[in-house]
């Protein structure tokens, strides 16, 4: 099985981040009620609808399909692009690790959040192994992975007050 694992290609790492993310990720933040424990946590002025919730998800979602299919245009030209979606599963799971710990209780998605770890962690040993991984390929994609969120979260901000009319 471990010469299955090593015959992995980087290239299949980014698209990984998105399959546990939809809908591995969302469904195990979903039985865990995780719009309460986003309000709670993030001091929001009320819970998010599920609807809500899962229209947040979706922009984050697009975000990383549209820095995924620009990836995979041009897996060399583009890596900084793919290895941004692996910052960007990075920190998701380490959301969920930190706050379990400050908790002392599981946080909603736990599970997969360890699973993005190791997922991230792979696709970076495989970049190493392949010596892509150099400064300037690190600083290119945690800004990339950065924008990931900054992106989803300006829309998210932008029309969630309607989403909350909407979706009350």
């Amino acid at each position: 099985m471990l010469t299955k694992i090593n015959e992995i290609r980087f290239k299949y790492t980014p698209l990984f981040c998105i399959i546990i993310y939809v809908p591995f990720h969302l469904i195990e933040e979903s039985l865990g009620n995780f719009p309460l424990w986003m309000s709670e946590h993030y001091n929001l002025p009320k819970v998010l609808s599920y609807p809500h919730w899962l229209i947040n998800n979706s922009i984050f979602f697009l975000t990383l399909i549209i820095g995924l299919i620009i990836y995979f245009r041009d897996r060399i030209k583009f890596l900084p692009f793919g290895v941004g979606i692996l910052i960007w599963s990075f920190m998701n799971g380490m959301e969920h690790i930190v706050f379990s710990i400050i908790d002392l209780k599981p946080a909603p998605g736990i599970i997969t959040a360890i699973i993005f770890l190791l997922v991230s962690g792979f696709g970076f040993i495989k970049l190493r192994a392949n010596n892509s991984l150099d400064i300037k390929l690190i600083y290119t994609s945690i800004i990339i992975g950065i924008a990931y969120w900054v992106i989803p979260i300006t829309f998210i901000i932008l029309i969630g007050e309607y989403l909350t009319v909407v979706f009350p």
